[in-house]
């Protein structure tokens, strides 16, 4: 271009100049377009690093650069020089463009300040405005500023307290905590805690503290302390923790287990009644699948599969189950009979939470209730009793007398008088037994001691236990306190339990007698264990039913009595077997020492 415009060159011709100075436009035009291109992207650094120092500098450089480029390149044309309508035409295009890109400038600095400011009104206004006290401080730990949340908290004016510095804010109990955390904010790093602030009148305000760095230019000038009153939040947290006892209290003061789960069948509370009942302990449960630990079980014995587990259907069908009998497993791995209720957990506006089940241990209810039945049973049998007896009893009567007038000397016919004198015997014994159930006999208590009774029931049973090949041992505690009884029923109850054993044992064996004093000296213990054949478990409940009986030929009446004489000697009477082991029959009778003890 400066050989173009050397003076060696102003001869040119006129289209020669015309088309330099389109080459020249052109590259004005360029240049002047690229300009406010870089104008453009220097305001847009600006707006993010650029200081209005920096911006106004690379304006005025760009203005230089245009101006000198006019002076110095383009009036000097020699076409220029001849035409200054051409010259002044081109000065105000680039004296426009100059002032242009001022007024576009000034513009972005305006639009700039007015986003400024209404960010800056903005941050005022959220500062001022927010619930939580902000306090700004100096990495010194002055106060820089506050807004009007401190005045609610503190009682502090935001006047007096940019007096105020750091320390004498804090409790101090909390000083070195809030030091420590003050320090480690401003090396950068967000703190959140709790502390006390001593208000104006003197009293500690818990709060919750969030220390943030002040960041300006990248670099930390101080430290936004944000507080947050715990007074009223402690107070409702006391609230929900007493809620949340009176919660507790009641449900474990129910005696009905009672436990929740949530819509994945998971446990989420377990009260103390149902930690009694199962074994299982609120640890060991919260959290877990109930399905798998309660197991309910079907009519036929089996357990149900998850899917289809009634108190897991209550949560899809949002209805409430009431099961009547239903068997539970304990943490032990045995079952026992529950009655149970599973309804669902319902928010206010009905969305379902999980369900609540109620569940009560009905064992005690099935034994009362079998007791129930029992004593309706033995009524009857009582009443059936009193009238075969009767009924029996005068042609037995009969029968007996004329018996006694067929003597004869023929030893066939007194081989069969014998036998019919010895069914009649046995039928006697079954009537008299059908009397004891009708009506209580009359009975005579006298202090006597045990060891006696068991001495004279065992000498006579000893000839047929030898002839059974059973050997009878009998351990008797000397000097035994005596018991209040009638002498004959208790032989009675010996001498039933006594041939039970010995017909147990077909093959022989030992029986042993064992007579002991219990610990706290109130009741006598009486043992009588064989090795026979054993009872089945599942037979050992109902042994002392009427007409129920093991034996092929029994009638189930003795035992029964047995339970009643002994119950009437205000003891107790157990029987414990296993098969092929043996069997233990044992009975406690009170003392006489022990109730003389008691009435002393």
């Amino acid at each position: 271009m400066l050989l173009f415009m050397n003076k060696g060159k102003c001869n040119m011709n006129m289209e020669d100049y015309i088309y330099s100075c389109r080459i020249l436009i052109s590259i004005w035009e360029k240049f002047l377009k690229g300009a406010l291109k870089v104008c453009m992207i220097k305001q847009h650094i600006t707006a993010r690093n650029w200081s209005l120092y920096q911006l106004a500098l690379v304006y005025h450089i760009i203005a230089i650069f245009i101006i000198g480029a006019n002076f110095y390149f383009i009036h000097p044309l020699a076409y220029v020089q001849d035409h200054p309508l051409i010259g002044l035409f081109i000065d105000f295009i680039l004296f426009g463009s100059i002032l242009a890109l001022a007024l576009f400038g000034i513009k972005v600095l305006k639009k700039r300040e007015s986003s400024i400011n209404e960010t800056a009104k903005r941050y005022k206004s959220l500062y001022d405005n927010h619930p939580d006290s902000i306090i700004s401080f100096s990495l010194d730990g002055e106060v820089l500023s506050a807004n009007h949340g401190l005045e609610s908290l503190l009682g502090l004016a935001r006047e007096t307290s940019m007096l105020t510095s750091f320390i004498p804010m804090i409790n101090p109990p909390d000083l070195l905590k809030a030091l420590h955390h003050f320090q480690v904010a401003s090396a950068g790093m967000s703190q959140n805690f709790e502390a006390a602030f001593v208000h104006q009148k003197g009293y500690p305000i818990q709060s919750n503290v969030t220390f943030v760095p002040t960041m300006v230019d990248g670099s930390i000038v101080g430290v936004f302390a944000i507080l947050k009153d715990l007074t009223e939040v402690k107070e409702q947290k006391k609230v929900i923790d007493k809620l949340y006892k009176q919660n507790q209290l009641i449900l474990n003061s129910v005696s009905e287990g009672i436990y929740g789960i949530d819509m994945s069948g998971r446990t989420i509370f377990w009260n103390k009644a149902a930690e009694a009942i199962t074994g299982w302990k609120v640890d060991e449960m919260l959290g877990r699948q109930i399905h798998n630990l309660i197991r309910p079980v079907k009519s036929d014995g089996t357990l149900y599969p998850p899917e289809e587990s009634p108190i897991l259907n209550t949560i899809l069908n949002h209805e409430v189950s009431d099961m009547q009998e239903d068997m539970f497993w304990r943490k032990d791995e045995t079952t026992f009979p529950v009655m149970y209720m599973s309804s669902p957990m319902l928010e206010g506006k009905g969305q379902l939470l999980g369900t609540v089940i109620t569940f009560k241990d009905i064992t005690e209810l099935k034994k009362t209730q079998e007791l129930l039945i029992k004593s309706d049973k033995l009524s009857a049998v009582g009443q059936l009793a009193a009238g075969v007896a009767h009924e029996i009893r005068n042609p037995l009567t009969a029968l007996k007398g004329f018996l006694q007038l067929l003597k004869t000397n023929n030893e066939k016919e007194k081989y069969y008088i014998e036998i019919m004198q010895n069914e009649l015997k046995r039928i006697e014994f079954i009537v008299n037994e059908f009397l004891i159930v009708s009506k209580p006999q009359a009975t005579h208590f006298v202090t006597q001691t045990l060891d006696s009774i068991v001495t004279s029931t065992i000498e006579l049973l000893q000839p047929q236990a030898l002839l059974d090949n059973i050997q009878i041992e009998a351990e008797l505690m000397p000097d035994l306190p005596p018991v209040s009884c009638d002498e004959h029923q208790l032989k009675q109850v010996f001498i039933n339990i006594m041939k039970n054993a010995l017909e147990a044992m077909p093959l022989g064996g030992t029986m042993r007698i064992q007579a002991l004093l219990d610990n706290n000296r109130n009741y006598i213990t009486i043992r009588f264990i064989d090795q026979g054949c054993g009872i089945s478990p599942e037979r050992l409940p109902k042994l002392g039913e009427p007409f129920y009986s093991t034996k092929e030929k029994g009638t189930g009446l003795g035992l029964m009595v047995c339970f009643r004489i002994i119950e009437a000697h205000g003891g107790f009477m157990e029987i414990r077997s296993k098969l092929e082991e043996g069997t233990t029959v044992e009975i406690k009778l009170p003392s006489t020492q022990s109730s003389h003890e008691r009435e002393c």
